[in-house]
């Protein structure tokens, strides 16, 4: 019997940094092992405390320097990246690049020079039209993008000559294709997630959970990821003060910002007590068993401004909560507007109190949608279907059977 494919990811950032795509990672990456393949992560060693080499769930992890927080050290890290992947070149039969901005193009460059195949998978939106380069920057001035825009199309050439692409949702999938990729060279796979670990609460299991994390027996708003900016944190803070807290509710804010360069942790606690919320806002930090605080939830908030998906988003849709989410990048793919969610636009806190106020004020409405979302989230991001078709696009890019 042929073994199955050994797969190598090259990766800014894997745990113990908590994130959506680290995440993934580590779930794609831990399922291969237990069916009996080999999985290698390429990293950068954000967390100094962290081991230069490790085993994250039966997958050998490599992490190279720089150590420590900083926005260039995903641009330092490159040449220790590339050199480890040519040490190891014996270990591993297929590459995934995952972030085209900074790994795309060497990480293509390496496995060419190794003579393996090379999966590409934007970890964001916008990576492949620009529109990440300049989003929230003064680069969206018109010639300073246009001056982008003419330099990605440049790089775009390059990127093209990988053997696939994986999009995480329609949007990246478009974006791909309008670069000039073909339609059967880019794979559709939705991060997926455990519907039996991200499932309904009972009432009672509700109130058992309510207790055991010390939340109040209110009607209670939830947020999960990491606080850093772009998503959409302080328009939630500020539409929680117009409709959630005038209505007794509490705002559960679930993850952490520490050692991010884009932290804004900090910023919004202190934004929080200046709004007189201290009282009706719990900060829960980093957390390990976030589906406790999903499943204790009423409502989930994903303000996001700019989402390719939302892993975070999928797991309370799985949870059966009535999500808002803002209308951006993936997060349509998530939440069909009216009918499993509500969409806002980005960075509108009025439209989004008003989004809080209505589910708070019909408990039927967001049970229906609650309802609806499980059901969305069993079909399409299913995390054992998603690992299937990874297998099967590994397995066919390697020559060899799944």
């Amino acid at each position: 019997m042929t073994a199955p494919p050994r797969v190598a990811f090259v990766t800014e950032s894997f745990h113990p940094v908590l994130g959506g795509g680290e995440t993934h990672i580590r779930a794609l990456g831990g399922a291969l092992v237990r069916a009996g393949w080999q999985a290698l992560v390429v990293t950068r060693q954000s967390d100094p405390a962290s081991a230069a080499r490790d085993e994250v769930d039966g997958i050998r992890v490599i992490r190279v320097p720089p150590a420590g927080p900083g926005r260039t050290g995903k641009y330092r890290m490159v040449a220790a990246a590339c050199a480890a992947l040519e040490s190891e070149r014996a270990a591993f039969d297929l590459l995934v690049v995952r972030g085209t901005r900074v790994l795309g193009p060497p990480g293509l460059a390496t496995g060419r020079r190794l003579g393996k195949p090379v999966v590409l998978q934007p970890e964001v939106n916008g990576e492949f039209s620009g529109e990440i380069f300049w989003w929230g920057t003064p680069l969206a001035t018109p010639p300073l993008r246009q001056l982008v825009t003419a330099a990605k199309r440049w790089q775009r050439r390059g990127l093209r000559e990988a053997d696939a692409f994986v999009a995480m949702s329609h949007a990246i999938r478009d974006e791909i294709h309008d670069a000039g990729v073909s339609g059967e060279r880019i794979h559709l796979l939705p991060h997926g997630v455990d519907t039996e670990r991200f499932r309904p609460a009972s009432a009672s299991e509700r109130a058992e959970l309510r207790g055991r994390l010390g939340l109040p027996a209110g009607p209670l708003v939830c947020f999960t990821g990491r606080l850093l900016k772009g998503k959409g944190l302080e328009s939630l803070v500020e539409a929680f003060a117009r409709a959630g807290a005038p209505r007794g509710a509490h705002l559960a804010i679930v993850g952490s910002g520490s050692g991010q360069a884009l932290s804004i942790e900090e910023a919004l606690r202190a934004r929080v007590q200046g709004a007189g919320l201290a009282n009706r806002v719990t900060f829960a930090g980093r957390v390990d068993a976030v589906e406790d605080w999903l499943r204790a939830a009423d409502v989930f908030a994903f303000p996001s401004e700019f989402e390719a998906l939302g892993l975070s988003l999928i797991e309370a849709a799985a949870c059966g909560l009535a999500c808002i989410g803002a209308r951006t990048g993936g997060i349509p793919d998530v939440i069909a507007d009216g009918e499993s969610g509500l969409l806002v636009p980005p960075r509108d806190s009025v439209r989004l109190a008003a989004a809080i106020a209505a589910l708070l004020d019909d408990p039927a409405r967001r049970s229906a949608l609650g309802a609806a979302a499980r059901a969305h989230a069993v079909l399409e991001f299913s995390f054992a279907h998603g690992v299937e078709r990874y297998q099967e696009l590994f397995a066919r890019l390697a020559g060899r059977a799944a």
